[in-house]
């Protein structure tokens, strides 16, 4: 009687099979993760242009005196700025963008508030005019890296707007909730940025493992400089 011999696949090469399969997914699940994280910072670079758009109209909505607003100081913060005897309280402080008072949405793509400041002289709700300072006198400077070196690209910001990006170091979730503090090694650019001072740092983005200078870095950063806050007032006819 003849015996039929079965066929099938043998061990080397279904594992052949499964590292192909592995490899494939791997490739796609990087692919595509990469993707998400470039979405997230598209969505939220658009979203802090937006921020900054709303911030020109609260100056234009404020009658005949035009100002910013103050950041939200609370702990934990309530969406609403912190203002006191028409000044900023505390003045001029480094907090979180006042999200009820401008009427906007309170979080970046990672669920964490965004960042905000702004120079005293130009949130004092007896307003600002065209004397008011173009350089110095509060305003921030906000710096890239050229060669590696820490330069000046404005240092007539009145007010700075940010995200802490995807790893939200040194933020405040939106539950209320510090996030992780930033590392003092490794991560000076993101330091600057926190730190509450008049420079921020504005560059693309450096991963872990990286030796850019500056550190790891993932933080959005978008801004308000005088000149450009008074044309657009003088252009509304709010400014002689």
């Amino acid at each position: 009687m003849l015996v039929k011999k079965q066929s099938g696949f043998t061990l080397v090469e279904i594992a052949v099979v499964l590292v192909i399969v592995g490899l494939l997914v791997g490739s796609f699940i990087g692919t595509f993760v990469s993707r998400v994280d470039a979405t997230r910072r598209d969505n939220t670079k658009s979203e802090l242009l937006e921020i900054k758009q709303v911030l020109i109209a609260f100056a234009y909505s404020q009658g005949a005196n035009v100002y910013l607003p103050c950041p939200d100081t609370d702990v934990p913060p309530d969406g609403l700025e912190n203002r006191l005897a028409g000044v900023c309280n505390p003045g001029g402080a480094l907090g979180i963008l006042p999200w009820i008072t401008l009427g906007l949405g309170r979080e970046d793509a990672w669920a964490t508030h965004y960042r905000y400041w702004v120079n005293d002289a130009y949130a004092i709700n007896t307003g600002f005019d065209l004397t008011s300072d173009d350089a110095g006198g509060g305003n921030a400077a906000v710096q890239t890296r050229v060669n590696d070196v820490a330069a000046n690209m404005v240092n007539n910001a009145v007010a700075v707007i940010f995200s802490h990006g995807k790893n939200s170091l040194g933020g405040v979730s939106v539950a209320g909730v510090n996030q992780d503090v930033i590392p003092a090694a490794g991560r000076d650019d993101e330091n600057e940025n926190a730190d509450g001072d008049q420079i921020f740092m504005a560059r693309p983005p450096s991963e872990e493992g990286s030796a850019a200078a500056g550190g790891v870095f993932d933080d959005i950063v978008i801004w308000i400089n005088s000149y450009e806050l008074k044309a657009k007032m003088v252009e509304a006819g709010k400014l002689p």
